[in-house]
């Protein structure tokens, strides 16, 4: 009686560490399968990570995601666009993510078109330190491809240097304008399809004054500049002020409105020269991380979509 004791014992012993190594692992293999998919989702944030275009050391910068080891990975299983939005829902997100991807099979003409005249204007570096990567306008820009492209607005991102043009061409970085519109003016002449263009910045101002809180959640808030120095002022100026009434009647405090500018030490043209539905628009400022600009363009890029959309 008492061999056969001591042998349910074990037997129970053993089938308890089963139990407790099945669960382990499929508690490991959710946590995977979870940094996969988000990893996933940031194609674009990928490629702008490792662009040459962007970083001199991109190497190195795609390298310290990578090589995180397995311990880091299941305790802080976040990707670079882990937002509220997508955190909780899988099935919803591959859903989305296939209906992307027969969006772009469909697509072969572009609609929007993306660009960052001041490219490396950075954001806070909050919960971006464990990837090394400093958020900037360009980043921005990448997460508003994503969301026109699932609107059916397939959209391009100005990939090349504004930094290598200036500097190939001994130009100075207040001539980063100049610099945008060589590429403006490229895709123009190669694309017809393109009905909107949107250089993205962002201020310098504290956070208080660039930040609102919107249902529960932190965002950035934006900003519409006009250039009044230009034959075209007058008619980009009231296509800019539509886009803007159209956000700030679904969120009145997340726009601080349209600035026109013109006079000394301002550059008064920003390319909106070159036509009506060329716009510049600052997301957040210096002190806002990326999950308030990520909140932001969550918002607003649905409205710019029905912006695009209208028959203007």
């Amino acid at each position: 009686m008492k061999r056969k004791f001591k042998g349910k014992r074990k037997l129970k012993i053993s089938s308890l560490i089963k139990l407790i190594l099945v669960i382990l692992s499929i508690i490991l293999i959710s946590r995977l399968f979870n940094i996969k998919f988000k990893l996933k989702l940031s194609d674009n944030i990928i490629k702008y990570i490792i662009s040459e275009n962007t970083y001199s050391s991109s190497d190195n910068i795609f390298n310290n995601i990578l090589k995180k080891n397995t311990h880091d990975l299941i305790n802080n299983p976040s990707s670079l666009l882990a937002t509220n939005f997508y955190a909780n829902n899988k099935r919803k997100e591959e859903k989305e993510i296939n209906k992307v991807e027969e969006v772009s099979k469909k697509q072969d003409k572009p609609v929007v078109y993306l660009y960052n005249s001041h490219q490396k204007e950075e954001y806070s570096m909050e919960y971006m330190e464990d990837y090394n990567v400093l958020p900037t306008v360009q980043m921005a820009a990448y997460m508003i491809k994503e969301r026109l492209d699932k609107l059916g607005l397939f959209t391009i991102v100005e990939e090349n240097s504004i930094s290598d043009y200036l500097s190939k061409n001994d130009m100075k970085y207040y001539q980063s304008y100049e610099a945008s519109r060589h590429y403006l003016l490229e895709v123009m002449e190669k694309y017809d399809s393109i009905k909107f263009y949107l250089d993205i910045h962002r201020d310098a101002i504290t956070h208080d004054a660039s930040t609102v809180n919107i249902n529960g959640v932190d965002c950035a808030k934006i900003m519409f500049v006009v250039g009044k120095e230009h034959d075209n002022y007058l008619k980009n100026l009231e296509n800019t002020k539509h886009l803007n009434d159209l956000i700030k009647d679904k969120y009145p405090n997340l726009t601080r409105g349209v600035l026109e500018k013109e006079g000394k030490n301002v550059n008064g043209i920003y390319n909106q020269d070159l036509g009506s539905n060329i716009m510049l628009l600052e997301i957040g400022g210096n002190y806002n991380n990326i999950n308030e600009v990520m909140n932001t363009i969550d918002l607003i890029t649905p409205i710019i979509g029905d912006y695009i959309n209208e028959e203007r």
